[in-house]
């Protein structure tokens, strides 16, 4: 009888024994399963702390050198005051490799185009993207006298009252330069209005590689683009790309 008590003692405290091993390796397994989702959460993050070392202004954007942990960079955003040796903060951004400002006559092993950058940590409030900017810009009716129209071409209104008729087609369009930022991401970036307006859109944006300054009435001849998509918010309804000044 006494043997079988101390068998039954010794398969008791084995039992146990697994027991408190698997507790423990569940405990483990949990630990490091929450450490690793910590992990995950850090580097899913998009927000980027950075501190400017360095400042190059670009026509509308401005190219600036920081320095994010130990890490030196290029980013470029659009036109604003920034101080050298102050914290800002941005989201995402679209990264270019090997990019050649025309403007700035140089090239950059890589830049990242971001859509700006904050004073403040935490402003996902002020995120905004071309649209947003766009119809905040429409609440202005436009000051440009009504052009003439182009001979075989359409007013700007025609194109917002109908875009997915002109969709990949190329237009023949007659304006007023109102803004102009040269060099960006590898083409100038123009705004053009002829006075008129449709569905209460009245400034189309055109991409092209030729130069104008604001004031310049020019024709233009390119393709329609709907809904482009460049990246770190620059979304376009509609956009006239590979544009020829006539």
């Amino acid at each position: 009888m006494k043997y079988f008590t101390v068998i039954f003692l010794m398969i008791l405290g084995f039992i146990t024994s697994c027991k408190d091993s698997e507790k423990s390796k569940m405990t483990k397994s949990t630990k490091s399963t929450t450490e690793k989702k910590s992990v995950k959460k850090v580097a899913s993050s998009n927000s980027h702390k950075i501190v400017v070392i360095e400042k190059i202004p670009a026509g509308g954007y401005i190219y600036l050198k920081v320095l994010e942990n130990d890490k030196k960079y290029w980013i470029a955003v659009p036109g604003r005051q920034i101080k050298i040796g102050a914290t800002y903060y941005y989201d995402e951004g679209m990264e270019m490799k090997n990019f050649e400002s025309k403007i700035l006559k140089r090239t950059f092993d890589t830049v990242i185009f971001a859509q700006g950058v904050r004073d403040e940590e935490n402003k996902t409030k002020n995120k905004i993207n071309n649209r947003t900017v766009k119809k905040n810009i429409n609440k202005r009716k436009t000051k440009v006298v009504n052009i003439e129209k182009a001979i075989n071409g359409i007013r700007i209104s025609e194109l917002f009252e109908n875009p997915k008729v002109y969709q990949n087609k190329e237009v023949i369009i007659k304006g007023e330069v109102v803004k102009v930022n040269n060099g960006i991401m590898g083409v100038n970036f123009i705004h053009l209005q002829d006075g008129t307006t449709g569905n209460g859109e009245y400034d189309i944006t055109i991409t092209t590689n030729e130069k104008v300054k604001v004031g310049d009435i020019i024709t233009i001849k390119g393709t329609v683009i709907l809904n482009k998509d460049f990246g770190a918010g620059y979304l376009f309804d509609v956009l006239i790309e590979k544009v020829s000044v006539l």
